[in-house]
């Protein structure tokens, strides 16, 4: 199997090649957005509500679980963007 040509393999290509337009790649971004970042803050809240609603009624309780649903789910998700900033 040889290597795939178009005119579309270099620009789409998975492999990273060589900087174009003159770009020496000297502006390093983090791999951790703003918007990845607030998009794992939001996940985490809405799992750990969701998860905590879920057992509070499965349990019949008060929102005890609710609270430490979204607590849990703000420290993963602020570790998850630890991980991603690391």
């Amino acid at each position: 199997m040889g290597r795939v040509a178009g005119p579309f393999h270099d620009r789409y290509s998975l492999t990273p090649g060589p900087p174009e337009d003159g770009d020496k790649g000297g502006g390093h971004r983090s791999a951790a957005s703003p918007e990845s970042m607030a998009f794992l803050l939001l996940a985490g809240l809405a799992v750990g509500l969701g998860v905590g609603a879920g057992v509070d009624w499965l349990a019949g309780t008060s929102p005890v679980f609710l609270v430490i649903g979204v607590f849990a789910g703000f420290g993963l998700a602020l570790y998850a963007i630890y991980l991603e900033t690391k």
